[in-house]
């Protein structure tokens, strides 16, 4: 029996071909080496297909008409299936050999891996529609994905010793793979795979918004620009709309970004393409940051689900099974995030590049201000295990009940002079701090941590426009040994 593991070297993201179609229709009308007819009204050629199912001859992709009456009824129906939904092919290369003419080509092929809840009924858990998997090992699709999530659900586990893989394709570290993805959610995991999500109770409207944002990552970063000011026009817009055909004459920009949204084998060839860390559709500290603000959208939102009557067909609790998302849960996770921060730092074989630096601290300088603004205790409900005070109050949870180093202890491990750059902010932060009552001892060190930085020669303050200032009041005493 081979290693489970062996069969990583057979796929790659790297190696996938970057084969664009401008739509669904467009793939079943034209074929992948004829781009010059991407522009044309793809129906005419499905409708042409159709029309012809009685008739004596039948149109090809590439537009030309065939005769196939003389032909076998086998015949016949295989060419007519074959054009009217041709297989997505790309020519790679060709060449004489001797007297042969040899062209490769390659083809994209729809894989479905469905990951099932233990039901008790002896069914399988991990499957796939390539129908392989011998003797109960699992193929290199289920390999594939399930490092993938392996990858994005262990945090820091992993690189810091090697994880022990199972006979089924997965660490023994991950435990179910149901349980785990069930824990974090499609919302937060989808677009860290940089997979859509679809199928929720309130489909929303348009292209997906992290997808979205990923290729404005993407083709700021071919630029040379600022993602946050590149092509306002385009992404800043009231109402993002990218038009029913592909190509923009005149705007490249424009067409790149269809494709993006077009073609998930094109945008994944995209990324691979940007292998550089400091771009920032790559770079990890700024994915961890949206990571965190997923985490506390999906807190919010099933918050503010318990408000809305549970027969309601738009309320978030109709769609599949998902944990308690409460202080705990979010806590968890945030946690997760930062020691995965905190793991990118040491576990490196160079030090960190300004460029990194400067990410790695305004990433854990945004995940500070979005806890400090949350010091509001949610109402106790029934479902919880924990009614305590604490166990409702994100703030109180992950700083204010805990002498720890929240954050403090691995903005101190970056370089202080990336780290002062958010001098203003981090201020901002132990003022609302003192506000809300914290151990003595985590004040003391941020306060040492923030003089450090002003004496470290730092560039000029930024990020003081601070996330999440809304106005949220205290209730309750607090202990005598936390600090005002």
């Amino acid at each position: 029996m081979s290693a489970p593991a062996s069969k990583f070297s057979r796929l790659s993201l790297e190696a996938m071909t970057p084969t664009t179609r401008s739509r669904a229709l467009a793939s079943r009308a034209s074929s992948p080496s004829t781009s010059s007819s991407t522009s044309e009204d793809p129906s005419s050629d499905s409708s042409g297909s159709d029309s012809d199912t009685e008739s004596d001859t039948i149109r090809s992709p590439s537009k030309l008409t065939y005769q196939i009456s003389h032909l076998p009824a086998t015949s016949r129906r295989l060419i007519r299936d074959s054009f009217s939904d041709p297989p997505q092919l790309a020519l790679q290369r060709c060449r004489l050999v001797n007297s042969t003419y040899a062209f490769q080509m390659t083809e994209l092929v729809t894989r479905s891996v469905r990951i099932r809840k233990e039901a008790g009924d002896g069914g399988e858990l991990l499957s796939c529609s390539c129908g392989g998997g011998a003797d109960g090992q699992p193929c290199g699709h289920l390999l594939w994905l399930l490092d993938r999530v392996a990858e994005q659900t262990l945090y820091d586990r992993g690189r810091r010793a090697p994880l022990m893989m199972t006979g089924k394709g997965f660490p023994e570290e991950m435990g179910d793979p149901f349980g785990t993805i069930a824990d974090h959610t499609l919302d937060v995991l989808g677009p860290s795979l940089h997979c859509p999500v679809v199928g929720g109770p309130s489909p929303q409207d348009g292209p997906d918004v992290h997808r979205v944002r990923e290729a404005r990552e993407l083709l700021a970063s071919v630029h040379d620009e600022p993602v946050d000011t590149f092509r306002p026009d385009i992404f800043d817009a009231g109402h993002f709309h990218t038009g029913s055909k592909i190509l923009k004459r005149g705007d490249v920009d424009i067409t790149l970004l269809r494709m993006l949204l077009d073609n998930h084998h094109f945008f994944q060839y995209f990324v691979s393409a940007a292998s550089r860390s400091s771009t920032p559709a790559r770079d990890p500290f700024r994915k961890i940051s949206q990571r965190v603000d997923r985490i506390l959208l999906a807190f919010d939102t099933a918050h503010a689900a318990d408000k809305l009557p549970v027969t309601t067909p738009t309320s978030p609790r109709h769609a599949e099974e998902q944990p308690q998302r409460d202080v705990p849960w979010a806590a968890k996770h945030i946690l997760g995030c930062t020691a995965l921060v905190r793991s990118l730092i040491f576990t490196r074989s160079r030090p960190l590049s300004p460029p990194e630096s400067l990410s790695a601290a305004r990433c854990l300088t945004h995940i500070l201000t979005l806890v400090t603004s949350r010091n509001s205790t949610l109402p106790p409900t029934p479902s919880s295990s924990d009614s305590s005070r604490t166990a409702r109050n994100l703030y109180l949870y992950l700083i204010g009940d805990h002498d720890g180093d929240f954050i403090i202890g691995t903005l101190g491990l970056v370089p202080p002079a990336a780290a002062s750059h958010f001098l203003d902010t981090l201020e901002g932060c132990l003022d609302d701090i003192g506000r809300h009552g914290a151990p003595g001892g985590y004040v003391e060190r941020f306060r040492k941590l923030l003089d450090r930085l002003r004496t470290s020669g730092g560039g000029a303050t930024q990020g003081t426009k601070r996330a999440g200032t809304a106005t949220i009041q205290d209730t309750g005493l607090r202990e005598s040994k936390r600090m005002k």
